[in-house]
């Protein structure tokens, strides 16, 4: 999906790979839907997003669950590489994205619940 809607938009943008994870999750979720009837336990899995790209001379970073994107640092001065952490977790154990959740779906008393000491989505998934 990213490299057509780059190829559509003429280049790299934060749109472009916001669709192109919209597109991903609409064929998650056909997936999900024609695999219910005969492996209904198919609808326990999730899946985590992480892209980067680099177009131009700009890293383009993005990520959905618990991926994390890191790069290495060449510190010159000792030749260590040390982690450089790109993008923060998108999870349902953090407050802000549990309150997020929530205010996406106000009728849904059930989009985030502790279950055994720890958050998740509809009682699955984190």
């Amino acid at each position: 999906h990213l490299q057509r809607f780059a190829s559509e938009q003429s280049g790299m943008s934060a749109d472009v790979i916001r669709k192109a994870f919209l597109a991903t999750e609409e064929g998650f979720l056909s997936v999900i839907t024609k695999a219910w009837p005969t492996k209904p336990q198919t609808v326990v899995v999730g899946s985590c997003y992480l892209v980067g790209v680099v177009c131009s001379g700009i890293l383009y970073v993005s990520n959905l669950g618990d991926s994390r994107v890191v790069m290495g640092k060449l510190v010159k001065a000792t030749g260590e590489v040390i982690a450089v952490q790109l993008s923060t977790e998108y999870n349902a154990c953090i407050e802000n994205i549990r309150q997020e959740l929530q205010s996406l779906h106000p009728d849904d008393s059930h989009i985030v619940v502790l279950k055994h000491g720890v958050w998740r989505v509809k009682g699955i998934i984190q």
